[in-house]
């Protein structure tokens, strides 16, 4: 049962809109987060993604604001509580996400004119949520820079990008605070989902609400404020701005966005979110921004605000230093042609990432190939970025040697070399096993195989007459995938 501070009771009572009666939202407050999931579109499909759940027996309800989105029923069946090693999930085919924090990225793209080298800036990003729903859905096009600036936090944000097949999203690790100066009018788009009270997930964590108290709210508005106008000063003009959080006070919420309006006056505006779906009139504010209870939607509680900076302000170009010590070099066209000829033993024609392959040298060990976006490294010049690209080969000795993000990645390109597993052996395979063919099962051409399952990716295998020998990266293996 969640431990709720009367001295909140007090506070939030005091704020409640008129269609939000305290006793039913202390009663939503009580009750367990339905638990949601989303198809990721650089892999799956929402129908694939209905298709299997329903085929477990689980039934499932659409979530109006975002078209991959599911809640799962769990008064037919409540699926387990270690959703995340379900294959699917392993697989990148889809993500475990609270169904509110979904809104951000659907304010964000909503109307929202953008091109193919257009950049965003996911500026407080881990785990990697938000950042992986906005590169599905730009089809990996364009450049996210995702920030974090918790060092603990950037693995597994890198692990969540690298799971879902993200290929134009660069790492940084900075204080978001730093954004506005370092980068000042480069991003056209940037989403601000600002370290809050966490108020409105007291649904998942019952003691979010029991030490509450006015000084810490008021001490971290003051820190959202700092980041809000770093995200305004980094925005071109013309370019769009989504503020949002996961509590529920106005003084982290309302009265951030009203400090951003104050200080840059007639240069920022908002745009109302009042039609951004279906049934988003019963949390529109007056100022058109979204304020959901957890009893609004039966869901996390959440705040949402979209700006858009005037065209009219006077542009200052942000201009990327060309240093001449880049981690990578341009790719020999010897090296490109020995790959090519590699690559074409898995059906993988190469020849349209020619632009995008970089070699870098690592001194005292084998070189490896990059696909790197030249934006990124232009970038990494100006602000260091802690990680971007994906490593595609290493070449020793012996030749080229294919890497697991490539499969990941580019997995779907691939046409020959390809062993697909039951569901029974793509669990073992996760679980870091070997795996034991049928003896009519047809041997590959070469040793060197892509395992799949339903059609998807899911690694590198060694075909060794009747066995696969296992070469999922250790930190991958899941001992519990089901």
């Amino acid at each position: 049962m969640a431990q709720i501070s009367p001295d909140f009771i007090q506070h939030i009572q005091k704020q409640l809109p008129a269609n939000i009666q305290l006793e039913e939202l202390l009663e939503a407050c009580q009750r367990p987060l339905r638990k949601s999931l989303r198809a990721n579109l650089l892999s799956s499909t929402p129908e694939i993604l209905q298709a299997e759940l329903e085929s477990l027996g689980y039934t499932l309800t659409p979530i109006p604001w975002c078209d991959e989105g599911f809640w799962i029923d769990e008064t037919e069946k409540a699926p387990p509580d270690n959703l995340g090693n379900w294959l699917p999930h392993l697989q990148g085919q889809c993500y475990i996400q609270e169904a509110s924090s979904m809104l951000p990225v659907k304010a964000l793209l909503h109307d929202f004119s953008y091109s193919e080298s257009s950049t965003f800036l996911d500026m407080a990003a881990a785990p990697g949520s938000k950042t992986t729903q906005l590169a599905a859905q730009l089809n990996n096009q364009g450049l996210i820079v995702a920030n974090e600036l918790s060092s603990s936090r950037l693995k597994g944000l890198h692990h969540n990008l690298q799971r879902c097949g993200v290929k134009n999203t660069a790492l940084s690790h900075a204080d978001g605070r730093l954004f506005g100066d370092k980068t000042p009018q480069f991003f056209e788009a940037i989403l601000l989902d600002a370290p809050c009270g966490g108020e409105g997930t007291v649904r998942k964590d019952e003691q979010a609400l029991a030490n509450w108290d006015i000084a810490s709210v008021q001490s971290i508005s003051e820190l959202q404020k700092e980041l809000i106008c770093s995200a305004y000063r980094a925005l071109k003009p013309g370019g769009r701005l989504v503020y949002s959080t996961c509590t529920l006070s106005k003084e982290e919420n309302q009265d951030v966005c009203d400090y951003l309006l104050q200080t840059y006056g007639e240069d920022i505006s908002v745009k109302t979110l009042a039609g951004l779906f279906e049934g988003a009139d019963k949390a529109v504010t007056q100022e058109g921004y979204l304020h959901v209870y957890p009893n609004t939607y039966d869901c996390e509680g959440f705040f949402v605000a979209c700006f858009e900076k005037s065209t009219k302000v006077e542009v200052t170009k942000t201009t990327l230093s060309d240093s001449q010590h880049k981690k990578f070099t341009a790719l020999p066209q010897k090296t490109f042609e020995q790959l090519k000829s590699y690559c074409g033993n898995f059906g993988w024609d190469i020849s349209p990432l020619r632009d995008k392959l970089k070699n870098k040298s690592n001194r005292g060990r084998n070189e490896e190939v990059w696909y790197i976006n030249e934006d990124m490294e232009a970038l990494d010049q100006q602000f260091k970025l802690n990680r971007f690209g994906i490593k595609l080969f290493e070449l020793n000795k012996h030749g080229p040697k294919l890497q697991h993000q490539a499969v990941v990645s580019f997995g779907q390109d691939f046409t020959q070399q390809i062993v697909p597993l039951s569901s029974e052996q793509a669990r073992d395979y996760y679980q870091g096993k070997d795996i034991f063919l049928e003896h009519s099962h047809k041997p590959p051409q070469h040793k060197e195989v892509i395992v799949t399952y339903q059609g998807a990716p899911l690694g590198l295998a060694k075909h060794l007459g009747n066995k696969l020998k296992n070469n999922l990266p250790r930190d991958l293996v899941r001992d519990k995938a089901f």
